[in-house]
Order: C-alpha cells, then sequence, then structure tokens
C-alpha cells in the first residue's frame, strides 16, 4: 500500500513537473511570437518610412526635373520666336535703311553723309550681336542646368540645338557684317542667298527642338 501511495506521489509530481514544463514552453513561444510580431511591425514601419521617404524624393525630383524642362523650354521657344525671321524683321530693315542712306549721299557725292551711314549700320549690327550674344548665353545656363538631369537621349539633342542657335547667330552676325559690301556692290542676289542661309538654319532648329519635345515626353513617362 506503501509502495502504491509512493508510485501515486511521485506520477503527482512528475504530472505537476510537465504541467508547469508546458505553462513554461507556452509562455516562452507566446514571448517569442510577441517579439516576432514587434519587430515584425517594426521592420515594416522601416520600410513604409523608407519607401515614403524614397517615394517623395522622387517625386521631388520628378517636380524639379518638370520645371527644369518648362523653363528651358520657355526659354528655347522665346529665342526661336524672336529669331525665326530674323532675315525680315532685322536683316531686311538694317539692309533696306543703309541702302538708302548711304545711295543718297552717293548721289549727292557727300562722302561724310556716306561714312555717317556705314557708321550708323556698323553701330546697328554691334547692338544687335550684342543683344544676340546676351540671348545665347542665358540659354546656355538653362542648357546647362537642364543636362546634369536629363536623359541622355536628350542631353545629345540639347547639344544639338545649343550648337544650331549658336550657328544660327553666328550666321547672323556674318551675313551682316557682309551687308556694307553688299551694299555698295548693289549685289541684291547676295543678299537673297544670305536669307536662305539663315531660313535653313532656322529650320533645322524647329526640327531639332520638336524631336527634344517627344524625348522630353519619353523620359517624363519612364521616369
Amino acid at each position: 500500500m506503501d509502495s502504491v501511495t509512493a508510485i501515486l506521489g511521485s506520477f503527482s509530481v512528475k504530472t505537476e513537473y510537465y504541467i508547469w514544463l508546458f505553462i513554461f514552453i507556452n509562455l516562452l513561444w507566446f514571448a517569442l511570437f510577441c517579439f516576432s510580431k514587434y519587430a515584425a511591425s517594426k521592420r515594416y514601419q522601416q520600410l513604409q518610412h523608407s519607401l515614403n521617404h524614397e517615394l517623395e524624393r522622387r517625386r521631388k525630383v520628378y517636380e524639379l526635373k518638370v520645371c527644369q524642362y518648362e523653363d528651358y523650354c520657355h526659354e528655347l521657344e522665346t529665342f526661336q520666336l524672336k529669331h525665326q525671321n530674323d532675315y525680315q524683321s532685322v536683316f531686311l530693315p538694317l539692309y533696306t535703311e543703309f541702302s538708302k542712306r548711304y545711295q543718297a549721299a552717293d548721289a549727292a557725292e557727300d562722302t561724310a553723309a556716306a561714312s555717317l551711314a556705314t557708321l550708323w549700320f556698323c553701330g546697328e549690327i554691334q547692338q544687335v550681336s550684342s543683344k544676340n550674344n546676351n540671348e545665347l548665353t542665358a540659354l546656355d545656363k538653362k542648357t546647362a542646368e537642364l543636362t546634369l538631369s536629363a536623359a541622355d537621349d536628350v542631353v545629345e539633342i540639347l547639344t544639338d540645338i545649343q550648337l544650331l542657335c549658336q550657328k544660327l547667330l553666328v550666321v547672323t552676325t556674318e551675313q551682316m557684317n557682309k551687308l556694307v559690301a553688299v551694299a555698295l556692290s548693289k549685289d541684291h542676289q547676295a543678299v537673297k542667298f544670305m536669307g536662305d542661309e539663315l531660313q535653313q538654319t532656322s529650320s533645322d532648329l524647329h526640327a531639332k527642338t520638336r524631336q527634344l519635345m517627344q524625348e522630353i515626353r519619353r523620359d517624363l513617362l519612364i521616369f
């Protein structure tokens, strides 16, 4: 009887031990579950914060790129509108006025008036050249700013446009400088040739600008 009691007592002790062990293991699993859940929640919050930060950064970069494109396109459009018809608006009026003044002085055999007409014309050319250089410098600055963030295809076209703008103003200046000799020789065909060269350069610039607009739209869509 005593042995049975001893066995039952021993079994009771072991049962109590396993119950406490079971409770301890479950508490441990529960603690690990809570810690894992907390860690996962923390990682999720960090990931969400990182993603939100990255999205905000990309949004700001995108808005900056859009503003840069808009500023450049506005500057380029202003430049083209002003110079798309230099032959008619600048070239011919100066040529006509100089010819009128010089021919009047020549007819009157007034060398002083002829010299004044030539000086007036050279001064007008200098003013036009100075304004053109200032405009080109402003456009070059916008181009340099945009090149830092633009796509490679856009940068390539920007370089071409920059060269065409420079060529347009160089051709304009060179042709205007030749006008004195042209006017003295009364070679009206040479004046027409000058106008054709200006028109061709302007046309090339317009074509390259349309290509730029297409690349800008593509760049913004894939950003």
